[in-house]
């Protein structure tokens, strides 16, 4: 009965300096490649979500529902400014 060969130290370390290598051209590629999509600011999905139009306007809906009824007119006013805003940032 013979017992399992194990690789020396010096091939496991090559082997795993091999696999290290590859990890870090996959993880330069895609970073390559999400650098060459342009910056996608802000980072957050869900911050690039709420500030987009859609997340915009049910945040919009959302406040005027809940706030609208007691304080109508400083609403309008905060969502003149904010569209203002968004679209000088645009």
């Amino acid at each position: 009965m013979s017992l399992p060969v194990e690789p020396s130290l010096s091939a496991q370390r090559c082997l795993l300096q091999q696999q290290l290598r590859a990890q870090r051209q996959l993880i330069i590629a895609q970073l390559c490649e999400s650098a060459a999509a342009g910056p996608q600011f802000p980072r957050s999905a869900t911050m690039r979500f709420l500030s987009g139009r859609t997340g915009f306007k049910i945040l919009t809906e959302l406040a005027v529902r809940q706030l609208g009824v007691r304080y109508p007119g400083v609403l309008a006013n905060a969502f003149t400014l904010l569209r203002l805003f968004k679209t000088k940032n645009s």
